[in-house]
């Protein structure tokens, strides 16, 4: 019997590298692969005869955009904003006005939307830490946060629960706003 060389363990792993490409590019190619849509498996269905030519001039057509009908569930791109303007430092000190106020608010302008309900909301705030100090960072980015977590107990069926990743709060960057004001940005379901 004929001992084995370290030469032939390198052939073999040569080999199982070679195969485990393969495999890997197998997989690749197969996530490629798309669904057919309902037009395709209707326009399939309609001519189960018709073939496509293999002229070398043929181009493959486009896939057909889907109607709005067709639409894929999920969080619908288009959002819908409105602002509430409000004391700012009051509101991170917890006074009753000042939340009143902005609840408020926020009641008024979600009638606008009757029988919806908000998948994602981002609030963008803008504040100052006191009467006459510059908008600051920290104060915008309380103040959007403070409004973000009160919004579900203004309407907790018009808004998710409150979570960090779905209601979030944030300091205005636009530079346009005015001070105590907060943009609240409403992304929906698609229907």
């Amino acid at each position: 019997m004929r001992p084995r060389s370290s030469s032939g363990v390198a052939h073999a792993a040569g080999w199982l590298f070679a195969d485990l490409l393969l495999v890997i590019a197998v997989i690749a190619l197969g996530g490629q692969w798309t669904t057919p849509t309902a037009d395709d498996r209707s326009a399939v269905s309609a001519s189960p005869t018709a073939r496509p030519s293999a002229s070398a001039s043929s181009v493959p057509s486009p896939s057909p955009t889907p109607a709005a009908s067709t639409a894929q569930p999920g969080l619908d791109p288009d959002s819908e904003e409105f602002d509430v303007t409000g004391d700012a430092p009051g509101l991170l000190a917890g006074r009753s006005t000042a939340v009143r106020e902005i609840r408020d608010e926020v009641t008024e302008a979600i009638r606008a939307h009757p029988g919806k309900t908000a998948a994602l909301v981002i609030v963008w705030g803008t504040a100052a830490s006191c009467g006459s100090c510059p908008v600051t960072d920290d104060a915008s980015r309380a103040y959007a946060r403070a409004i973000a977590a009160m919004l579900p107990s203004v309407s907790p069926t018009f808004f998710p629960p409150f979570h960090e990743e779905i209601i979030r709060g944030y300091r205005n960057t636009s530079g346009d706003r005015a001070k105590g004001q907060a943009t609240i940005e409403l992304f929906f379901l698609r229907d």
